[in-house]
């Protein structure tokens, strides 16, 4: 949230007139203030602007990357992975990223953030893989797009959804204000900003496994997509490119 005054005085500025006053004058100058803020609507709080929520297929830049969410669905089994729990399903999100930014940038884990989605057994993807050849996600190259396929695990007894709006998250180059070096950080120093944008896409429900579950390192097919490896998960922390505030 941020405060402003309709009448140009904000918050702040009030309390830096009433601050260089004379102690005793500080009383006067407050009330002063407060009549003429009344005037123009007083002290209101503004809403910060939402994130646009946009359809399948738009690209949504997001600082050093832009992604776009070509679909979403629903699986029972995928390749070689292994559910944690028997009964639970593969809920998956299909989406091209591309490095804007001028260095090599490992994607943050919480890239893509499923909003309203009960039932996960973690908030962030259990696997990221490249579409093109199954293999896990790691550092992607500038301005050269990757289809991946980003894949958490659903409990069995939470509700199938229908539709995932699902919510890019975004970094914004700046000073760090620890060591005075520029990087790819979270735009709110507390790490509390606005995804770059929203994407709704419907759910592909397809509970039949899958014909085949071939290795990583198989010519990839488009029969046999998607084939993540099973094992080691990804690492969850950020890169020093990508990631929050020190």
């Amino acid at each position: 949230m941020s405060v402003t005054g309709r009448g140009g005085l904000s918050r702040r500025l009030t309390r830096g007139l009433v601050d260089q006053a004379a102690p005793g004058l500080r009383w006067a100058v407050a009330v002063v203030l407060l009549g003429v803020s009344g005037l123009f609507g007083g002290l209101d709080t503004v809403a910060d602007p939402q994130a646009e929520t946009v359809a399948a297929g738009t690209p949504v830049p997001g600082g050093p990357w832009e992604v776009t969410i070509h679909e979403a669905g629903i699986r029972r089994e995928l390749g070689k992975l292994r559910l944690k729990n028997e009964g639970d399903r593969w809920l998956y999100v299909i989406a091209t990223v591309r490095i804007t930014a001028e260095e090599s940038t490992m994607l943050p884990s919480d890239l893509l953030v499923l909003d309203g989605v009960t039932g996960l057994v973690a908030p962030t993807p259990e696997e990221s893989a490249l579409e093109r050849d199954g293999s896990r996600l790691r550092l992607l190259q500038p301005d050269m797009p990757e289809r991946i396929w980003f894949v958490w695990e659903q409990s069995g007894s939470a509700p199938v959804p229908t539709s995932l709006t699902i919510s890019v998250e975004q970094r914004t180059w700046r000073e760090d204000s620890l060591g005075g070096e520029w990087h790819w950080m979270d735009v709110d120093a507390k790490g509390d900003d606005n995804p770059a944008g929203r994407v709704t896409v419907p759910v592909k429900a397809d509970t039949t496994p899958p014909s085949a579950s071939p290795s990583p390192s198989a010519e990839p097919s488009a029969s046999t997509r998607p084939r993540p490896s099973a094992s080691p998960k990804p690492s969850t922390s950020r890169s020093p490119s990508a990631g929050p505030t020190p």
